[in-house]
């Protein structure tokens, strides 16, 4: 395997940087900028300007704002952005050859970019949501903004009339919180002691400040942020550097022959795929490669814990998931000498990453290393599958990989640990001595049933961590070989250390948030990847409250004193992703890699971001187990989880303005506070695919919630929960007997009797008998809304007799209690 890749170091890190920054120009020139701002400039490239006739462009702006800043290879940096629209030719320095591969991948990563002929004054200047227009079934859709923010602050979509202020306001002010942070003196001396840390800053930076900002607006559709197509051109410009080599630097008569030759060549070859012009096999050569991967064996893992300490080590077990792929996906880019860009996606136990196609060639090392790995610390529990395909310059154009690696790895299943099983199989094994009950691994003594061994132990430590450190930081050191024995030891074999702090660190990822769900830039270079909230509670005369534990949220309930779990992930995702190209497809030449990113982004920003900060602010007694890509697990009060529910579905809707897109639910309910949570989360998530996923009603399928034993859909759930306040209050309010609920049960649950409605009117008379008139009218107004055709029940009046039966119920003994709600998820 190589070690920092091919070619020269220097030259890769200042091609990644001016990849990264080459378009960062236009972020400057959307807000306000001062005359002696624009005289500096032209004073600076006085001569490039004229040469190019194009004015103040934007890469002059650009190039300025890097050489005037404390990011690392100034001077070479900021030449390679004021020359990266040239026309470069016979090519005489190391400068034009990188600005040659980055207005290449430039071109590459713009595929997406259509025809935009609207009247200057017209153009709106905000970035156009891609998650409000995708469509499965191909319909134009009316056209969203998204409004200009940080990554971490991100807003929900808005028509044009909704703004207030003039654009050139909004990028000013996001430009002035922007400019500091690059003009940090601290940077410096950062980038001399881990130049590794500080290209990820940088990364990240870009990535929460330039995510709502569109990459074009003067001649092309505003649909792709500025940084997806700036990380997209970083990863396309790495991976081609990477694949082309050392000789890209071999001189010929103080000219580099080979460079100029090849670049053009490649540079004329995208410009007629782009034109659509037929292109011989031969002209096309596999320069690029995809690989995925796939953590295999997540539900189990995630769930394969003791009771004691069960919400700790549940998210710790979600954090250990995202991170590992994460860290494997670090792994593999960190050998092959690449940058986080080529990491395209990372999430639920996946990842995708761009890289020259020579790694293709090497994926069968780094897999047999990743099994071993995973083997020494899991045994058979979890693994990891790659899956990796060469592709040449239209296939990247066209990024139409994800069905041909779904396919690959599919085939891999069947062949898991293949090598290493082999030759486990002839290795001696002593089994004798206590085991863990969890994991299986040799414990020194025998202890109860709960009893774990260190490593099962060691998620307690990661999860009260996360629950009360401020700072997460991740630095590459020399990778362990010895058996790992605990959580932290699986990342060290991998090369990499995770430290939890409660001190700021540039380089560290934010784990507490402000109430506002963001963090402070200048402490911490990002959030850490899922949502993280957690119920506190002040106990006794203690002067800082704790972190709930879980008697604590069943006490806040109402009614019934019982916790429980919701979970929920977005319905037809897959699709969703694959509908892109036919969404698109009249607008643009291909559903390119830019939109790929830049709708995966937009579902982070709701799951990461939105999701955690109405939890925080409505919903403070649940806690986010974990939130991220595009599925979520909430624990909380069991009464007030259907209305978070209720509240995440509006709110996507209302971030998204998509009613094609939609989020199914479940609702799994503890039968005791003591109840493991571990066995509730695999019940909700059984109750999810099995009942939510499967409900189908009137031409209609999934987009529900399964709840107290039945579903419900979305278009149903409102008058489910307006009777449910109707029966309430007739409870609570106008003390009408809790027999109504067991009568209204027998009812509701019966075969449907049309000729024997006349006993419940019969029921509901005797009921008004002594009662005031405003408790009549209340009790008629009930009974006529759940009476559907003048003879028939609500359909889901089963479910609202449930509801009010627990939210109504005083009960003294947990036994009682555990009796009637041990039910309530089956």
């Amino acid at each position: 395997m190589p070690v920092n890749g091919q070619g020269n170091k220097k030259w890769k890190d200042v091609l990644y940087l001016a990849s990264l920054f080459h378009d960062i120009g236009k972020f400057r020139q959307r807000g306000k900028m001062s005359e002696e701002l624009r005289s500096a400039i032209k004073k600076e490239y006085n001569y490039e300007i004229k040469t190019a006739s194009s004015g103040l462009a934007h890469q002059f702006v650009g190039a300025y704002i890097y050489k005037n800043s404390k990011l690392p290879y100034r001077e070479d940096v900021s030449t390679i952005i004021s020359k990266h629209h040239d026309n470069l030719q016979n090519l005489v320095s190391e400068y034009e050859i990188l600005a040659k591969i980055v207005s290449i991948a430039d071109r590459i990563s713009s595929n997406e970019r259509t025809d935009y002929s609207a009247p200057e004054d017209e153009k709106i200047k905000y970035m156009k949501s891609i998650i409000s227009r995708v469509s499965l079934a191909n319909r134009q859709k009316e056209d969203y903004y998204r409004p200009l923010s940080r990554f971490s602050l991100a807003e929900s979509v808005k028509q044009p009339g909704e703004f207030t202020g003039t654009p050139e306001e909004h990028y000013e002010k996001l430009w002035k919180e922007f400019e500091p942070l690059l003009k940090d003196s601290d940077l410096e001396n950062l980038w001399k002691e881990n130049p590794e840390g500080v290209y990820e800053r940088l990364y990240y930076l870009l990535k929460e400040y330039t995510s709502t900002v569109p990459s074009a607006f003067y001649y092309s559709e505003p649909d792709i942020s500025l940084f997806s197509h700036a990380s997209s051109t970083a990863a396309i410009a790495v991976a081609l550097y990477a694949q082309l080599g050392d000789k890209l630097f071999e001189k010929q008569n103080d000219r580099f022959v080979y460079a100029s030759s090849e670049l053009s060549r490649i540079e004329d070859l995208v410009r007629r795929l782009q034109n659509n012009q037929n292109v011989p096999a031969s002209d096309d050569p596999e320069l690029f490669g995809v690989i995925k991967g796939d953590i295999s064996g997540i539900q189990d893992f995630i769930y394969k814990t003791s009771i004691k300490n069960g919400l700790k080590k549940l998210r710790a077990r979600s954090f250990f998931i995202a991170y590992l792929a994460e860290i494997i996906a670090k792994y593999i880019v960190r050998k092959e000498g690449l940058y986080n860009s080529n990491i395209l996606y990372c999430g639920g136990g996946h990842f995708y990453l761009l890289v020259p196609a020579s790694t293709i060639d090497r994926l069968g090392e780094y897999q047999n290393e990743i099994d071993k790995k995973i083997y020494n610390a899991f045994g058979l529990d979890l693994s990891v599958l790659l899956g990796g395909i060469k592709i040449n310059f239209s296939r990247l154009l066209n990024f139409d990989v994800h069905d041909e690696l779904a396919r690959l790895l599919e085939q891999k299943k069947n062949k898991k640990f293949a090598t290493v099983v082999d030759l486990e199989m002839f290795l001696p094994e002593d089994f004798s001595g206590p085991r863990c009950p969890y994991c299986g691994r040799r414990m020194d003594q025998v202890g109860s049933d709960e009893y774990e061994c260190e490593f099962c132990e060691s998620f307690v430590e990661v999860g009260y961590n996360l629950a009360n450190s401020k700072y997460l930081t991740i630095e590459p050191i020399p990778e362990i070989t010895r058996k790992p024995r605990d959580v932290f030891d699986v990342f060290r074999s991998f090369g990499f250390e995770l430290k939890f702090d409660n001190e700021p660190n540039k380089l560290a990822y934010a784990i507490e948030k402000s109430h506002e769900g963001t963090y402070d830039p200048m402490s911490a270079m990002y959030p850490i990847k899922m949502a993280s909230y957690v119920s506190r509670k002040y106990i006794g005369k203690d002067d800082k409250p704790i972190v709930a534990d879980l008697e604590t949220i069943a006490d806040e309930s109402k009614g019934v004193k019982r916790w429980a779990i919701l979970r929920g992930d977005v319905d037809n995702l897959g699709s969703i992703f694959k509908s892109l190209s036919g969404t698109f497809g009249q607008n643009v030449k291909s559903a390119p890699i830019s939109y790929v990113a830049t709708l995966s982004s937009e579902l982070e920003m709701f799951f990461s971001v939105v999701l955690e900060r109405f939890v925080r602010e409505e919903y403070e007694n649940c806690n986010v187990i974990y939130s991220g890509g595009d599925d979520f697990m909430i624990l909380g009060p069991w009464n007030e989880l259907p209305l978070l529910a209720d509240t995440i579905r509006k709110k996507f809707f209302e971030f998204s303005k998509n009613d094609e897109l939609s989020i199914s639910m479940a609702i799994a309910i503890a039968p005791s506070k003591k109840y493991p949570v571990y066995k509730l989360g695999t019940i909700a998530g059984e109750l999810l695919d099995e009942k939510a996923k499967s409900y189908k009603r009137n031409g209609k399928e999934k987009a529900a919630l399964y709840f107290l034993r039945g579903c419900m859909g979305w278009e149903e759930f409102d008058k489910a929960k307006e009777l449910k306040d109707k029966l309430q209050e007739l409870i609570e309010k106008y003390d009408v007997t809790k027999n109504l609920l067991h009568v209204l049960d027998v009812f509701a649950n019966r075969p449907k009797e049309r000729l024997k409605i006349w006993r419940l009117y019969y029921y509901v008379g005797r009921l008004m008998e002594r009662k005031d008139a405003e408790t009549k009218k209340a009790i008629k107004d009930f009974f006529d809304s759940i009476l559907v055709n003048y003879n028939q029940l609500y359909p889901k009046l089963d479910i609202v007799v449930r509801w009010v039966h627990d939210e109504t119920r005083k009960v003294e003994r947990e036994e009682e209690e555990q009796e009637e709600i041990s039910l309530a998820n089956h």
